[in-house]
């Protein structure tokens, strides 16, 4: 006796915190891969995005005088009107320019990813298992959120299934990984449905001085 699961599970939370604003999925529908499945509030990241890419034009218009001021630096430096401390401190301002230019293209491309994460979409093709939000809603982030942020919904492709069951030690030498087995289910009474070992695990559990251990059996849906 067992129990017939998803191959694999898909626990889907968002980078992003704010107030949901569209839910493109509900339990029990199928998505493809890429579809939209939560958007949520854009309007602070979009700010940080623009206060960002304002700043980065900022530094490189400093960049660029300081390379100007540097090259004046040099002519000077060679008819001798300037001392060298003096073309150090250019030296040293155009190096600081260009660092600021590289942290501003920095916090561009972190407000841009910060903007994409408000639109949550499916990593892989499959069925919704569960919803657990509503629009409306305010959820946290988990890169922000000690608990780890708000689950959003549970997907798994369930084209593949498998079955959980757990066999008797005295019995568990007679099976090994791809041997064929047959399934019957409760909801299909009569039938056979074909599938394969994929795996023993080695974890055993203790009921009643019995020892089992888990097998898994993979097959179509």
């Amino acid at each position: 006796a067992g129990v017939i699961e998803p191959t694999r599970t898909v626990e889907l939370k968002s980078k992003a915190s704010g107030e949901i604003l569209e839910l493109g999925a509900d339990t029990g529908d199928t998505v493809a891969a890429g579809a939209l499945l939560v958007r949520i509030d854009p309007r602070i990241p979009r700010n940080r995005l623009d206060q960002a890419t304002a700043q980065l034009k900022a530094a490189r218009a400093k960049l660029a005088n300081a390379h100007s001021q540097l090259g004046r630096g040099e002519k000077l430096l060679e008819n001798a009107w300037i001392n060298p401390a003096d073309y150090d401190r250019l030296v040293r301002d155009t190096a600081t320019a260009e660092s600021e230019v590289v942290a501003a293209k920095v916090a561009v491309e972190n407000a841009r990813i910060a903007l994409e994460d408000t639109e949550v979409r499916a990593p892989v093709a499959g069925t919704i298992l569960s919803k657990r939000v509503e629009r409306g809603q305010v959820i946290s982030s988990p890169t922000t959120d000690v608990g780890g942020g708000t689950l959003l919904m549970a997907m798994a492709d369930l084209d593949q299934v498998r079955v959980r069951t757990r066999v008797d030690e005295t019995d568990i030498g007679k099976l090994a990984p791809g041997m064929e087995a047959r399934i019957s289910v409760a909801s299909f009474p009569g039938r056979r449905f074909a599938g394969a070992i994929e795996k023993i695990e080695p974890q055993a559990t203790v009921e009643q001085n019995v020892t089992l251990f888990p097998v898994l059996i993979s097959l179509p849906n």
